[in-house]
């Protein structure tokens, strides 16, 4: 397993918000640096790989850009080349924060892999049906975010069966979706799945309509899966990631932007650094105050026990060798306790071995 299920860990989401500058994408890991984020990620890609000439842009798109260019011709205006992810890459490390990216081609993947050597890997909603693409990730040995939106419990448990496979038969036989289930069908292979896969619940759609985004969902997805589970947020605000904190969530992606009016897909739906700063000091706060769930008294309420618990004192006074009685005996916040009021029938029928005034501390 790669995360610490009792820690939180956020990723700064650049994607294409570079608009293909590499100086730009300095900028923003400098600022997802000083927001407090873990990583930063980026995409990707070889247009050509990943689209048609005939694929029109995302109704997002067409009203983040304004532009009616095609999406093939918009994706191949973010495309870095790999000699500027590489310089990407080497700026992070000399940062000290954690590169990491989505692949949306094989030849992407490879380089990520061979070349970069990436912590571990990235994959886009989009690509949760693809199991040609799902089984390369397997292979590879790394470890794998895997991203939800538009899926069901279905589409997600066929993806992971992919990584199932690979657990329990290696890479040298021949996948098949029949093979892929019985793999899955396994627990002591689901419960490798830990140390492979990661979840995350995401709605897409930029923004995200907060009243839409299902949080619930990611109750549903740690129980059924057990393995470690995040929110991928297009939200505009923290309120959804707060919520899915207190629902399990742990590893959190947020779109970071310079600027949400630039030009580009995704900056409109992304935060600003000092958005970003909040973002991420909310859920630190956050997932401090939720605590480790035992119920027991608190280091901040000590000083407060013994002036708001009861203890066992006398009503009215009370002679030596007199029965202790509930006329002569009760219950007050007194400072401190003695007798705690769980000792009152213990106490009763019982006699005073001394003398008590009104008030007094009852002594056994």
């Amino acid at each position: 397993m790669i995360f610490d299920e009792n820690e939180i860990y956020v990723i700064a989401e650049i994607g294409v918000n570079h608009n293909g500058s590499v100086e730009l994408a300095k900028e923003l890991i400098l600022k997802a640096k000083e927001c407090g984020a873990n990583a930063v990620k980026f995409q990707t890609f070889k247009a050509d790989s990943l689209l048609s000439d005939q694929t029109e842009m995302a109704a997002y798109q067409k009203e983040n850009t304004g532009s009616a260019q095609s999406q093939l011709e918009l994706v191949k205006s973010l495309e870095l080349t790999y000699e500027q992810t590489k310089e990407i890459q080497d700026f992070c490390y000399a940062e000290n924060i954690t590169f990491i990216s989505t692949p949306f081609d094989s030849e992407s993947l490879r380089f990520l892999v061979d070349d970069l050597d990436v912590p571990f890997l990235k994959v886009s909603s989009a690509d949760i049906s693809n199991l040609p693409f799902l089984y390369e990730l397997a292979c590879t040995g790394k470890h794998v975010i895997l991203s939800t939106g538009t899926a069901s419990l279905g589409d997600i448990e066929q993806a992971l069966s992919v990584f199932a496979f690979v657990i329990d038969k290696g890479t040298q036989v021949r996948p098949s979706q029949q093979l892929f289930r019985e793999s899955y069908s396994k627990f002591a292979v689901r419960k490798k799945l830990k140390e492979q896969v990661s979840i995350l619940h995401c709605v897409t759609q930029y923004p995200a309509l907060f009243e839409q985004t299902n949080l619930r969902a990611i109750e549903t997805i740690k129980n059924v899966f057990g393995l470690t589970t995040g929110y991928s947020d297009h939200t505009l605000d923290e309120y959804a990631a707060v919520i899915s904190l207190s629902l399990g969530a742990r590893i959190f992606e947020k779109h970071i932007t310079l600027d949400k009016n630039m030009a580009g897909p995704d900056h409109a739906a992304s935060m600003e650094a000092d958005e970003f700063k909040s973002y991420v000091e909310i859920l630190h706060k956050t997932h401090a105050a939720l605590g480790d769930g035992i119920k027991f008294m608190l280091e901040q309420e000590s000083d407060n026990y013994y002036l708001v618990r009861r203890s066992i004192v006398a009503s009215k006074e009370i002679a030596e060798g007199e029965l202790f009685t509930e006329e002569n005996i009760t219950t007050k916040r007194a400072g401190k306790v003695v007798l705690e009021p769980n000792k009152y029938w213990d106490v009763l029928g019982t006699y005073a071995t001394k003398a008590f005034k009104k008030n007094d501390f009852i002594e056994l």
